[in-house]
């Protein structure tokens, strides 16, 4: 798996399928909401190849309207895999409904080579049918919490599930977990390893101390000492396995052999 930035991360299975989550690879939201893109994307749309893509709400920087329908042009096969308000988007780019899936709460889907488990995430009126999503890859689950507040409730169906790897926001604006409240949720759902994620993107998501990292890692420490804990760079990757997990280059793509490859 490799951290895109923000929320996005991309997925490479055993057998070699590609998933990409939330990918957010343009400037569209400075166009949108004039929110200036301060963490470069560290893969271009057109360089994107990849048999699923799936957002967990609909907020451009989840549902990328620059990036994604240059991926369905490039990508014929590629299917899109969306919460309720990912439907008018995935219209307006003339993905073929064959392509499409639409998720509902609750759900569990088998998309081949990796069964998806969703659940509410508490996004609030920013986003009602958001979701959050538990990616089952047989040995390995990875839990993304997507953008939510910390709702245990919500979030319990995935916690039960007991994910290898838990994805994490901490940017803690906009209804958002912050960097405490997402460690509280790693000691909830106690993974392998947490992930942070959605910081450092823009200034206007970013709250003093509540979208740190650095806080984030010393309330893991004194919250689940026991979880451990990866902070990636933009691009940079981990193979994660049924018995470990080690970092691979921050390049993937410069990695000799296919499978630390994205593409």
């Amino acid at each position: 798996m490799w951290w895109l930035a923000q929320a996005g991360f991309a997925f490479k299975s055993d057998a070699g399928a590609v998933i990409y989550l939330d990918p957010y690879l343009s400037d569209a939201v400075e166009a949108v909401a004039g929110f200036k893109r301060l963490s470069l994307a560290p893969i271009a749309a057109d360089d994107v190849a990849a048999d699923w893509v799936m957002s967990t709400h609909e907020h451009p920087d989840h549902l990328d309207p620059d990036a994604l329908p240059v991926v369905a042009r490039n990508n014929p096969g590629c299917c899109f895999a969306g919460s309720a308000a990912c439907a008018p988007a995935y219209g307006r780019w003339r993905i073929p409904p064959e392509r499409q899936l639409i998720m509902g709460s609750g759900k569990t889907y088998a998309l081949g080579e990796v069964t998806v488990c969703t659940s509410r995430a508490d996004h609030g009126e920013l986003a009602p049918t958001a979701l959050a999503l538990l990616l089952d890859f047989g040995r390995v689950s990875v839990m993304a919490t997507g953008d939510t507040g910390l709702n245990l409730e919500f979030l319990q169906p995935l916690i039960a599930r007991k994910p290898d790897v838990l994805l994490a926001c901490i940017n803690g604006s906009f209804g958002n977990l912050n960097a405490t409240e997402a460690a509280q949720l790693a000691a909830a759902t106690k993974p392998r390893v947490v992930v942070p994620c959605h910081f450092w993107m823009f200034k206007e998501h970013h709250v003093v101390e509540h979208g740190d990292p650095e806080t984030f890692v010393r309330a893991c420490a004194e919250l689940c000492p026991s979880v451990g804990v990866e902070l990636l760079s933009p691009g940079q990757g981990m193979m994660v396995s049924a018995r470990s997990m080690e970092m691979i280059k921050q390049h993937p793509e410069e990695e000799n052999g296919e499978d630390t490859e994205i593409r």
